[in-house]
């Protein structure tokens, strides 16, 4: 279902409606969701569990580099429109287990992590991309960070790096096992000539709030899809829960 409001298109993700594919079928509209696993890693599902209600459930097999994709079937989003944002709640068995980015990114169905953190350092293998990037085993710091790549060309390397003064670690802010935790990102457009306005918003179990806003280098005209991503770093598996998988953007010429 989606409502309007001030010229702003808003989904709200309802699991019991959704129809998702086990492969990339982008512009088929009876396809809500792409879910892909390599691997033996299990496809995303709509389920109900106690404590968790209806949400999506996967799996992540126990296998190291092993990797489940779950995104949006349409490149839909483009900062130029003038806002959009995605977001969800996540809750991983065991977090400290696997990597994650959650995004925009540029491709439906990338078949890899799009940014990997080893230690301190942010390699990509998305073109345009802009989210979270989580990794708590190889990551020196096992902490949520803000990262972007625009043209091949990651943002801020670094990961104890900062943009603008602002450091794009957010210290502290991480994933509690068997806990939700709520995620969000922004576009705002800056006008031609300028890279998207982006707005990571973080809140645990607890109600404690992260946030922070960059002026990115991504293109304004770039389109893009919402994009998770999990990738096993060790041998061990564990599940994965979503809720309110939801998104929005500017109705153009309202």
């Amino acid at each position: 279902m989606a409502n309007v409001g001030n010229g702003v298109l808003r989904h709200i993700d309802d699991p019991s409606h959704a129809i998702i594919a086990a492969a990339a079928a982008s512009g088929n509209t009876g396809t809500t969701w792409v879910s892909d696993a390599t691997g033996s890693a299990t496809d995303f599902v709509a389920a109900v569990a106690a404590g968790k209600g209806l949400h999506y459930f996967g799996v992540m097999d126990a296998v190291d580099n092993s990797l489940l994709e779950f995104a949006g079937n349409w490149l839909m989003f483009t900062a130029q429109e003038g806002h959009c944002a995605v977001e969800c709640m996540i809750q991983f068995e065991d977090a400290s287990e696997h990597s994650f980015n959650f995004s925009f990114n540029d491709t439906v169905e990338d078949g890899n992590l799009p940014i990997d953190l080893l230690t301190t350092t942010f390699t990509k293998t998305a073109s345009t991309y802009c989210g979270f990037v989580f990794d708590g085993t190889d990551a020196t710091n096992k902490d949520l960070h803000c990262v972007w790549v625009d043209d091949d060309s990651v943002g801020q390397s670094d990961a104890n790096g900062s943009v603008d003064g602002k450091p794009v670690r957010m210290s502290g802010v991480k994933p509690t096992d068997g806990k939700w935790m709520f995620l969000r990102v922004e576009l705002q457009d800056r006008g031609s000539g300028y890279g998207a306005r982006a707005t990571f918003l973080a809140v645990d179990h607890l109600g404690r709030r992260a946030e922070k806003t960059f002026n990115t280098s991504v293109d304004r005209d770039c389109p893009l899809c919402w994009h998770l991503a999990i990738e096993n770093r060790t041998a061990t598996g564990g599940d994965v829960f979503l809720r309110q998988c939801n998104w929005e953007q500017t109705i153009a010429d309202m």
